[in-house]
């Protein structure tokens, strides 16, 4: 490892700190002056990105230089310092201290289009280079090329469009806008993200072949990879929802999308480190079991509710407390048949080979109650070492005091343990 490119990772990350942390301290002086709490909130879960990205780029980028994932997330993870500095600067100057500060103006214009829409193009460059920094074959070089060709032309269309800034300071006029750009800037961004998101699923393509045709050891590192992926891929979704709900402040969106952002470099840099790798499969299996659960005790929940409260209206005054009562009972009485029968449902059918295994266990255990022949239970005893945890050889010896013999059954399925 050079000292001079471990240097560099963490002058970066430095960079992106002060930035990140320059940043705060003006959102914090706005916040004082006009109690802006959700705004303080959000630009917090922006900094939390930003140094969660150089955070593990500079780790990844010191310790393998040669991967060039770890220099993305140093260049994302600026690129966010950046974006959120600029931001608290110009809002800052234009707003909350009117010309206390100069280059207010400029600063509004970096804000439109150095954190923004640019970024979403990174994750193409992810997903293609994931986890080796290596593309699968030189056949994906044209989809790094459109990739950045898109990026490239998404940028240019929102820092040079003449008009108001429209990301954060509509009211801001672009102070380097290119009249001539006025007619085709919108044909101009629409084709650049069209190209982007065709780029983007492009590149999951590539990442489920090679899935597919790699080692455990690197499957276990894509499934890191996919789990950010997938809890991202949920927040967007349940993003409406949270939206268009009157009674959610907007800042909660933002503040819960960053930090489902924030999770992609987080997992990214556990399989590339590979600390603990092997852990994910565990991850996954709680997520999918008490995932189902909580929504499933939630419509338990609001169900019984809903229902009883009409029963109690007949029998009862408007009093909603012993439906309340009652349904939370409920719920207490199906949490854990509920729960152990989702996690049947998960092992069966994300996790054969483990449910495979242990209902052999339950079966043995059972004969072993009511078998007495000792070979009989040796054979039994030797298949079920051989099913469940599959070495290349398995026997049993029995030592006799009056005559040391050694009996076994050998396995006959071959395979790694």
């Amino acid at each position: 490892m050079s000292r001079h490119t471990a240097r560099l990772a963490w002058l970066l990350w430095a960079l992106s700190a002060v930035l990140a942390i320059s940043s705060f301290v003006f959102a914090t002086l706005s916040w004082l002056a006009h109690g802006a709490a959700g705004d303080l909130i959000g630009f917090g879960a922006l900094i939390a990105v930003a140094l969660a990205f150089t955070s593990v780029g500079a780790l990844v980028a010191s310790h393998r230089p040669e991967n060039a994932i770890g220099w993305i997330f140093c260049a994302v993870g600026l690129a966010f310092g950046a974006g959120s500095f600029a931001d608290a600067y110009a809002s800052f100057t234009l707003f909350m201290w009117p010309g206390s500060l100069p280059g207010g103006r400029v600063m509004a214009w970096v804000s439109e289009w150095i954190g923004g829409p640019g970024l979403l193009g990174t994750f193409a460059f992810l997903l293609l280079l994931f986890p080796d920094g290596r593309l699968l074959s030189r056949r994906w070089r044209p989809i790094v090329w459109a990739t950045a060709i898109a990026i490239a032309l998404v940028t240019f269309a929102h820092a040079f469009g003449p008009g108001p800034l429209r990301n954060n300071f509509p009211s801001v006029t672009n102070p380097f806008g290119i009249e001539a750009l006025a007619s085709v800037r919108n044909l101009l961004e629409s084709s650049a993200f069209a190209l982007m998101l065709a780029t983007i699923l492009i590149s999951v393509v590539s990442l489920v072949l090679r899935f597919r045709r790699t080692r455990r050891l690197e499957r276990q590192q894509i499934k890191w990879f996919a789990y950010a992926g997938a809890f991202l891929a949920a927040v967007f979704i349940a993003g409406p929802t949270i939206v268009w709900s009157p009674t959610v402040p907007g800042w909660i969106w933002t503040t819960i999308f960053l930090l489902g952002v924030a999770a992609v470099p987080v997992s990214a840099g556990i399989a590339i480190l590979r600390y603990r790798l092997y852990d994910i499969d565990l991850v996954i299996n709680r997520t999918l079991v008490y995932g189902a659960l909580t929504a499933s005790l939630a419509m338990v929940y609001f169900g019984s509710v809903v229902l009883l409260e009409g029963l109690f209206r007949t029998l009862i005054e408007e009093n909603t407390q012993p439906a309340v009562v009652v349904s939370t009972l409920i719920i207490a009485a199906l949490f854990q048949p509920l729960r152990r029968r989702i996690q049947d449902v998960v092992d069966q059918r994300f996790y054969r080979r483990k449910y495979d295994a242990r209902m052999t266990l339950e079966a043995f255990g059972k004969r072993l109650q009511r078998e007495t022949d000792l070979d009989v239970l040796i054979e039994d005893l030797v298949g079920v070492v051989r099913e469940t945890m599959q070495p290349s050889h398995a026997s049993l010896w029995l030592r006799s005091l009056d005559n040391p013999k050694p009996a076994g059954l050998p396995a006959e399925q071959k395979g790694g343990v």
